[in-house]
């Protein structure tokens, strides 16, 4: 099994979110193996998440994005 980092992904614009929700849930899915938990609010929230390197970098690539480490508890 791959190492995982805590990260916060946040969408800087609604807009992000309409361009980008879909594919940013399929790659969390897709790393995880679940849907990623967020909140209702536009752009939503999404609870910070255990991904891979790769996971991170494709969602790294996405306009409008954000993708922060976040410190080990």
């Amino acid at each position: 099994m791959s190492e995982t980092v805590r990260v916060r992904i946040t969408y800087l614009t609604e807009e992000a979110f309409f361009e980008n929700g879909t594919k940013v849930n399929e790659i969390i899915e897709k790393d995880t193996g679940r849907h990623p938990i967020q909140s209702r609010s536009l752009p939503p929230y999404i609870v910070p998440q255990e991904l891979s390197p790769d996971a991170i970098e494709k969602l790294k690539v996405l306009k409008e994005m954000r993708v922060e480490n976040l410190p080990d508890d």
